[in-house]
């Protein structure tokens, strides 16, 4: 029988890797006297809290690369969505599908079977879902929710304590991969088809060519009213 580590003294300190997994100090900032030292214990309730609220899941390279292996993309695929943000920052997640009328699964992730109360995928959960609540920056393990209902649920033997802090650290390891990656694996998706696109207007006939001038010019036309219309709405309201 493995048995426990004993708990440590731990506050603001970094904490070295040895002595992580009992002692995990939470990532918001308090004051000194109003922290409270605490042994990491986690085990998942399957109470559905997370699942049900979470409306975006963040998933990595590495969670395809796995989900091609064992052929949970078929599952996936049609969640997967791309998220852009300026400059030059992508990302993946996992979100719902736009339904109209009523919602069958009213939890935020596709992938819950909000029913039955389980993961649809959950021997392969995204690495995000399988690290939580634990975090890990590169230096140090800390929580992301201290509201987890699996803390200070049962208890963890050093070898499940050992495979909670792995999943962290390789969560943190597909963050940074896919973090640096996919921007430019995107890129280049994105010049090929520009460049595509290009090839095929400059082959179409002069014809076809003006055509598509002439509804791209209506597009904006409209576009801009659209946009003109917005602010009016908008200068009104301050108005009144």
């Amino acid at each position: 029988m493995i048995e426990e580590k004993e708990s440590t003294e731990v506050l603001e300190e970094e904490v070295p890797e040895e002595e992580v997994s009992e002692e995990i100090p939470s990532e918001e900032e308090l004051p000194k006297k109003d922290k409270e030292t605490k042994k990491y214990i986690h085990n998942c309730t399957k109470c559905g809290n997370c699942c049900e609220k979470w409306g975006e899941i963040p998933i990595y390279l590495e969670d395809l690369q796995r989900w091609f292996l064992d052929g949970t993309i078929s599952y996936v695929l049609p969640f997967i969505q791309l998220r852009e943000a300026p400059p030059a920052y992508v990302r993946l997640v996992i979100q719902k599908l736009s339904t109209e009328g009523e919602d069958p699964n009213p939890s935020g992730c596709p992938l819950y079977d909000y029913s039955n109360k389980i993961c649809n995928v959950y021997s392969s959960m995204p690495l995000h879902c399988a690290a939580y609540p634990l975090a890990f920056n590169g230096e140090k393990f800390f929580l992301v929710d201290t509201e987890s209902p699996g803390l200070g649920n049962g208890n963890m033997t050093t070898e499940s304590l050992e495979h909670a802090r792995q999943r962290a650290k390789d969560h943190f390891t597909a963050l940074s991969t896919t973090s640096s990656l996919l921007p430019v694996l995107y890129a280049v998706i994105v010049g090929n088809i520009m460049r595509q696109s290009q090839e095929t207007m400059e082959s179409l006939p002069e014809e076809d060519k003006k055509k598509l001038e002439e509804l791209f010019a209506k597009s904006r036309e409209t576009d801009s009213d659209e946009s003109e219309e917005i602010q009016d709405k908008e200068q009104e309201e301050e108005i009144e």
